[in-house]
C-alpha cells in the first residue's frame, strides 16, 4: 500500500508520555512514502514512527522543523536518502533494515542536529570499521546503537582516519545502493545479511508467549527512545 493523503489523515496521532506529538504509521504494510510531502503543511509532529512496513527506499522528506525523532525500523531500506531537509532531526532509528555499505550512510552528514543513531540489525554493523567510521564521519553523534560515544573512541576514530587518506578513499569508493535498486544481493552481501544476528543469538534463549506479552506491555509504557528500541530489538529477535 502506498502512503497517500487519506492514509495520513487516518493515521494515529497522539501525545506520548513524554508529551511529544507522535504520528504513527506502524505496521500499515506501506510499500512507499509518496505522500510524505503532505506533512509539511501541518508540521506538528516531533516523532514519526514508520516501523514494520515494506519500505525499500526513502523519498525526499520535506522541511519538518518540529521533527526530532524518525523511526524507520523493520523495513527493507538499503540506503539513507531523502533526509537532508530534516535539519532538527536528533534521533534516527533504522534498525533491522538492509543497509550494507558505509557509503549508504553518507547523507547523515547533512543532518546537523543528529545526536543518536540506531542501526542494529543491518549488515553494515558487521563492518569492522563501522562504529569508528560513524564517530569520525558524523562527529555530532553522541549515541550509536544504544552506546554513548566515549572520548577514547573519538581519539581512536581520529587515529584511524585523520591521516589515512587511502583507507578513507577505499571506504568512500564503494558505490552506495541506488535509490531504486532491486533487492538482489551478491553472495558476500547475502552472507552478511543471513548472519547479521549470529552474535546476538549465541547467548540467548527462546522467547515464550508470556515473555512476549510482558515485553509488549513494557513497550506500551516505554517513555524513552532507548527503551523503545531495546524492547523492539528483543521482540524482533524472538529470543531473550
Amino acid at each position: 500500500m502506498k502512503l497517500t493523503q487519506a492514509v495520513l489523515e487516518e493515521a494515529a496521532s497522539f501525545i506520548s508520555p513524554t508529551e511529544a506529538r507522535v504520528l504513527s504509521l506502524r505496521n500499515l504494510n506501506l510499500t512507499s512514502l509518496d505522500a510524505i510531502h503532505v506533512l509539511q503543511s501541518s508540521d506538528i509532529h516531533s516523532i514519526i514512527d514508520i516501523t514494520k512496513n515494506s519500505i525499500s527506499y526513502l523519498p525526499e522528506f520535506p522541511v519538518l522543523l518540529r521533527l526530532e525523532t524518525l523511526i524507520l525500523s523493520n523495513n527493507h531500506i538499503r540506503s539513507v536518502t531523502g533526509l537532508a531537509k530534516l535539519v532538527n532531526l536528533q534521533v534516527l532509528s533504522i534498525t533491522y533494515n538492509e543497509i550494507v555499505h558505509l557509503t549508504d550512510l553518507e547523507e547523515l552528514k547533512e543532518l546537523p542536529s543528529l545526536r543518536s543513531l540506531y542501526l542494529t540489525g543491518n549488515p553494515v554493523v558487521k563492518n569492522k570499521d563501522y562504529r569508528l567510521w560513524c564517530i569520525w564521519r558524523f562527529p555530532n553523534l553522541q549515541i550509536i546503537d544504544f552506546k554513548r560515544v566515549k572520548n577514547v573512541e573519538r581519539k581512536q576514530a581520529s587515529s584511524a582516519f585523520d591521516n589515512n587518506s587511502d583507507k578513507v578513499k577505499a571506504i568512500l569508493s564503494v558505490k552506495p545502493i541506488p535509490i531504486f535498486a532491486t533487492k538482489t544481493l551478491n553472495r558476500e552481501e547475502q552472507y552478511v545479511m543471513d548472519n547479521v544476528d549470529t552474535e546476538e543469538k549465541e547467548d540467548t534463549k527462546p522467547m515464550t508467549e508470556d515473555d512476549r506479552d510482558r515485553l509488549e506491555k513494557e513497550l506500551e509504557q516505554a517513555d524513552s527512545m532507548e527503551e523503545i528500541q531495546r524492547i523492539e530489538a528483543i521482540l524482533m529477535r524472538g529470543s531473550l
